[in-house]
């Protein structure tokens, strides 16, 4: 049998690194999708395909990965959880088999992924196709319980266990949760994942540096910096309060205030260091060019950048975005979440 589901993209409006601190973000799903298919086979093992890269495993070697895994969580070994994750492409995919798979019938399985997304690029292409996984697995569970598949939460919590070591060990749901809901959210620690009101007017255009941003690396040294000197806890705390009063604007589409609370955010990122020049180019660009607000979206360093637009202005963003030299798209947002095929 074969099973297959789609997630897609995720761009945070407000809130990276300060969501891993206890403040609140907000995230809007984005029209790409990442795209995984599960067949069972009769033959032992599995097969890992996607990304131009291939693997073959077993669930005796995913369950020794799994208890390590376990083992650096515990200690808070991220330097670990780093190395694995830049040795291993499919850990994260692997870490989310090894504790879905006592659940699943025995034999081998092939599973596949297709991707829209850009890699590394801040659009949460790991997290959709994370989400995309747990979906797929789901629906097996489903068929062989005569179609009693695992709610939404338990997909949301599965999934985030990609993130756990996509990010070095220290992440957030709001990517998996993002591509699981759709539409906007605002996430919190204690809260995964609500849905708030976006004006249907949302217009946003996505600036790509083609330069790839490690989010495990960015988090490190986020993590650094801010140990250097607590204070700079502040930083973070501003952040969760832009998040806060975003969300008046963004329902009522009060484009002029959004955009200028982007901006502020902008400046705290720059200030806690994964901001890049090309990052600010872009901004600039599209600010020249008639944007309300521009900042960079994802963890940094590298990745994507947001501009909010109208719809009489944003062929113009786009157009100054190319020529600073970035890729220039406006897709869809607050798009359906992760759904099966």
């Amino acid at each position: 049998m074969k099973f297959a589901a789609s997630a897609p993209a995720k761009a945070i409006l407000f809130g990276e690194h300060s969501v891993n601190r206890g403040q609140s973000a907000l995230a809007v799903s984005v029209g790409l999708r990442a795209r995984c298919t599960i067949e069972e086979s009769g033959a032992d093992g599995l097969t890992l395909e996607g990304g131009n890269e291939h693997q073959s495993t077993t669930r005796a070697a995913l369950a020794e990965l799994a208890a390590r895994v376990d083992a650096w969580r515990t200690t808070q070994n991220y330097e670990e959880l780093r190395t694995l994750a830049r040795a291993d492409y499919f850990a994260p995919a692997k870490y989310i088999l090894a504790h879905a798979l006592p659940d699943a019938p025995a034999g081998g399985l092939q599973i596949e992924w297709h991707s829209d997304i850009p890699s590394a690029g801040g659009l949460g292409s790991g997290a959709a196709s994370f989400v995309a996984l747990a979906c797929a697995l789901a629906a097996m569970r489903g068929a062989r319980d005569g179609g009693i598949s695992a709610d939404r939460d338990a997909i949301g919590k599965l999934a985030y266990l990609g993130d756990v070591i996509a990010h070095g060990g220290v992440a957030s749901a709001l990517d998996t949760q993002t591509s699981l809901r759709g539409g906007a959210i605002e996430y919190t620690q204690e809260h995964w994942g609500r849905p708030v009101p976006a004006n249907g007017g949302l217009c946003i255009v996505i600036g790509n540096t083609r330069k790839r941003g490690l989010t495990s690396e960015v988090n490190a040294g986020v993590r650094a910096w801010l140990a250097r000197d607590e204070t700079r806890m502040a930083y973070f705390q501003m952040i969760g309060t832009l998040s806060t009063a975003a969300r008046a604007p963004l329902a009522a589409g009060d484009w002029r205030t959004l955009g200028s609370l982007m901006n502020l955010n902008q400046l705290v990122l720059e200030r806690i260091g994964v901001s890049t020049p090309q990052l600010e180019d872009l901004n600039r660009a599209a600010l020249s060019a008639g944007a309300f607000g521009a900042k960079l979206s994802g963890s940094g360093g590298g990745g994507i950048m947001l501009a909010l637009a109208s719809s009489e202005t944003s062929d113009a963003v786009a157009h100054a975005i190319t020529r600073a030299g970035g890729e220039a798209f406006s897709p869809p947002v607050c798009v359906a979440g992760a759904m099966t095929l």
